[in-house]
């Protein structure tokens, strides 16, 4: 068998990316426990140890996925929402930048590998398992905190404010198994109708006219 050319520096994070996203469909076609590395390295185009070259175990693999689309919801998501000072419009600014990560993460087939981070949790070993719900719970926290600013403005509906939060963060993840960047709308669109229908059913009537 012919040795398998190293990658170059340059191309390894590329690499690194298209295992996350070809592994993250997998999982979510067929399930973490169900899927081999040789899964991964076939719908990717390489040997089994060639994944072995970035990724130690499946293990390892699940947990880089999740620490990868946590990285990329603080880089998109977080970290622009916590520079808007005013509560409503970070909330709009946590919707849609969340809204567009995901469509602009999809492949064709759908999914990402921020469908992974509530799908598969349970693969992860105790330790990696306690850093993703830590990271997880500073998004959670700035979701509610906003929710509970705009409940103290008297601009947020008769709701509680950690119902709402996860409500939210159950429709934005649910969004990686229904768009298709093929479809009749176009990703900002969907993004501007996922706007409209969370803020039409948290915002009190008056606080959306204010805005508009």
């Amino acid at each position: 068998m012919r040795p398998q050319k190293k990658p170059a520096a340059s191309e390894e994070p590329n690499r690194l990316d298209q295992i996350y996203y070809v592994a993250a469909k997998i999982f979510c076609d067929k399930g973490y426990d169900a899927t081999s590395m040789s899964d991964i390295a076939d719908a990717v185009g390489i040997t089994k140890a060639g994944i072995y070259h970035y990724v130690k175990s499946k293990q390892d693999l699940l947990f880089a996925i999740m620490n990868f689309g946590m990285d990329r919801l603080e880089t998109h998501v977080i970290t622009p929402a916590r520079a808007v000072a005013d509560a409503e419009q970070r909330l709009r600014a946590i919707i849609r930048n969340h809204a567009l990560l995901i469509i602009s993460g999809s492949a064709p087939e759908g999914y990402s590998p921020l469908t992974v981070l509530n799908d598969e949790i349970a693969g992860l070993t105790p330790a990696h398992r306690r850093r993703v719900l830590q990271r997880k719970r500073v998004y959670l926290d700035l979701m509610r905190d906003t929710l509970r600013q705009l409940k103290s403005e008297g601009k947020l509906k008769e709701v509680d404010a950690t119902v709402a939060a996860f409500s939210m963060f159950g429709m934005l993840l649910w969004l990686s198994r229904w768009y298709r960047p093929d479809g009749k709308l176009t990703g900002a669109d969907v993004a501007n109708e996922i706007e409209k229908i969370a803020l039409g059913g948290l915002l009190r009537p008056q606080a959306r006219l204010a805005r508009n």
